[in-house]
C-alpha cells in the first residue's frame, strides 16, 4: 500500500481500503479501516497520490502531543564511554497526500493503533507524549507493517557512570521517516549526564527505501534546536 499512485487508485490490504475514482477534475476519495469510513470530494486534474507513514503524533487529535515516548519492556543498561545499537518498535500513522509540482495537500490520516498519552517530566512543566511500549531487539524485528515501524537507536554514553534507560522521547518535528514495505526511523541518543540525553535523527535515505512526506516541513514549520531529554530515562 505504501507508495506513489496516479489519481485513480483502488487498494485493499490488511482490512484497509483506499480508493480515488473519477474523471477530469471531479474525483471521489474513499477510505475504510475496519468499520471507520471517510469520504471526500477532490477537485484535481493532475498530480499523484502518495500513501506513506507519517509522524505518529497526529491522531486522534492534532496538537495534543508533539513527542513520542517509547517505554522499553526491560531496562537497558549501558556502561560509561561506550556505544551500542538496539531496535525498538513504534506506532504507525498513515497519511494520504495529493502531490503536484507546486504543493503537497494532505487528504487523510488514519491508524490501526489505539493512541494513548503520557506525561514526560514534572506535572507543572513536562510535555505530553504519545505513548508506546516496545521490547528491545538486537536486530531488525519483524513488524505488522500497518501497525508498527522499526526504530534503530544508536546509544552513546558519554557520561562517566553506568546509565539505565527505560524510556526514550522523540520530538515529532525532528523525525525522519523512511519506508518500503514498512516504516523505519534511525535515531541517536547521546547521553550527556546521568539523566540527560540529546536525541537526533539520521537523515540519509537507506538503500531501497523512500523518504516519507514530512508533515511539519509541508506546513513550513522550522526545525528548532536539538531536543534534549532533561527529565531522565526512567
Amino acid at each position: 500500500m505504501f507508495g506513489e499512485y496516479n489519481l485513480n487508485i483502488s487498494i485493499t490490504e490488511d482490512n484497509i481500503e483506499v480508493k480515488v475514482e473519477g474523471k477530469g477534475k471531479s474525483r471521489r476519495y474513499y477510505r475504510r479501516i475496519g468499520e471507520e469510513e471517510v469520504k471526500k470530494i477532490i477537485s484535481a486534474k493532475k498530480g499523484k497520490i502518495v500513501i506513506c507513514p507519517v509522524e505518529p503524533v497526529n491522531l486522534p487529535k492534532e496538537g495534543v502531543a508533539g513527542h513520542l515516548l517509547i517505554e522499553m519492556d526491560e531496562p537497558f543498561i549501558i556502561e560509561p564511554k561506550t556505544e551500542n545499537t538496539i531496535y525498538l518498535k513504534y506506532p504507525v500513522e498513515i497519511g494520504v497526500f495529493l502531490v503536484d509540482e507546486r504543493d503537497v495537500e494532505r487528504i487523510d490520516l488514519f491508524t490501526k493503533t489505539k493512541p494513548k498519552y503520557t506525561l514526560y517530566g514534572a506535572p507543572e512543566s513536562g510535555i505530553i507524549c504519545r505513548y508506546w511500549k516496545s521490547k528491545i531487539y538486537s536486530k531488525i524485528p519483524e513488524v505488522d507493517k500497518f501497525y508498527e515501524g522499526v526504530l534503530k537507536l544508536e546509544i552513546e554514553n558519554q557520561y562517566n557512570e553506568w546509565v539505565e534507560i527505560k524510556k526514550v522521547v522523540l520530538r515529532a518535528m525532528d523525525m525522519k521517516i523512511f519506508y518500503n514495505s514498512h516504516s523505519y526511523m534511525h535515531a541517536f541518543l547521546k547521553i550527556l549526564k546521568k539523566g540527560m540525553g540529546e536525541i537526533t535523527f539520521y537523515e540519509k535515505k537507506p538503500k531501497e527505501m523512500k523518504k516519507a512526506i514530512d508533515i511539519f516541513l509541508a506546513k513550513g514549520i522550522k526545525k528548532l534546536e536539538k531536543f534534549v531529554m532533561e527529565w531522565g530515562f526512567k
